[in-house]
């Protein structure tokens, strides 16, 4: 049922989780490469977490979109680089 409002506010709060290998830093690279697509790249905050065997981590980064353009680009990008397995 659709009431009309907007699915989504903007400026608004967002997070994505990307999930990659354990090795070479994957933390520190999902949060720069959502950094260099957000506008506002100082306000990106994440957490991590480790699997349980530690081949995997997860990182969820948080972010304040400005639009629909760029929360989809960031989920665009991310999903889209090699070191990502996945995305939620």
């Amino acid at each position: 049922m659709d009431d009309g409002r907007p699915l989504r506010t903007f400026p608004d709060t967002y997070s994505i989780k990307a999930v990659g290998n354990d090795q070479d830093d994957f933390a520190a690279f999902a949060v720069a490469l959502v950094s260099s697509i957000i506008e506002s790249g100082d306000s990106v905050t994440h957490k991590t977490r480790a699997s349980k065997n530690g081949k995997y981590i997860s990182v969820t980064v948080q972010f304040t979109a400005k639009d629909q353009q760029e929360l989809d680009l960031v989920f665009t990008t991310v999903n889209a680089d090699a070191r990502v397995l996945w995305v939620l």
